[in-house]
């Protein structure tokens, strides 16, 4: 009876996640069709875009910048998943190099397609929501285990063998060096040399 049991919270787990998921889906629909001003955006709206009742909107969100302050952590967890299945599928003879670069142009081209300034507005309402803004770094995370296996398979020589501390701090590291360019609209972010720079910083970090 147990295993019935925690089956069906399992599933109700994994319907509440997903609709959770469709809600934040809508509200960076609305916020890319309102050029990112959330006074702009109702509940109502929201609830349309969505398929859900206004109601349902506040059984997963406390209120419109509660939701709203989900979308970051959403758009940045959803970018470093992404990026998951592209490591597993890296071919066990590349190179060090070869592998940074896919890293570096997901990530690059990912944020190039962003505009900043709505970013920055989710981005401090996440900051100022978040009860644990200090975590804010760990849904990168999710790459550790990948380059793990990557390390193992690698038959090129080029690659060295890091534990998952030394995996969390340069993943990290690098994190902070893309996204604070980026958050903070200088020219520098996304040139040849800051490209050029990044891959040259991970490279001196994961070579032998």
């Amino acid at each position: 009876m147990s295993g019935n049991k925690d089956l069906r919270i399992n599933i109700q787990q994994e319907r509440a996640s997903t609709t959770a998921d469709v809600i934040v889906e809508a509200a960076i629909r609305a916020l890319e069709e309102n050029s990112g001003d959330l006074d702009r955006i109702s509940s109502k709206s929201l609830a349309q875009k969505s398929g859900f009742s206004v109601g349902s909107l506040y059984r997963y969100f406390t209120d419109k910048e509660h939701l709203f302050s989900k979308v970051w952590l959403f758009f940045i967890s959803r970018l470093h998943q992404d990026l998951v299945s592209k490591v597993d599928a890296f071919p066990d003879d590349g190179s060090v190099r070869q592998l940074m670069m896919v890293i570096l142009d997901h990530y690059f081209d990912s944020l190039s397609k962003r505009n900043p300034q709505r970013m920055i507005k989710i981005f401090r309402l996440c900051i100022r929501s978040l009860p644990d803004p200090e975590n804010l770094a760990k849904p990168i995370d999710v790459l550790i285990e990948p380059l793990i296996r990557a390390q193992i398979r690698n038959q090129s020589g080029s690659m060295r063998v890091l534990d998952e501390n030394e995996l969390r701090i340069f993943l990290r590291g690098a994190q902070a060096m893309v996204r604070s360019d980026f958050l903070e609209q200088n020219p520098f972010f996304g040139t040849q040399s800051h490209r050029r720079l990044m891959l040259d910083s991970m490279v001196r970090l994961f070579q032998k």
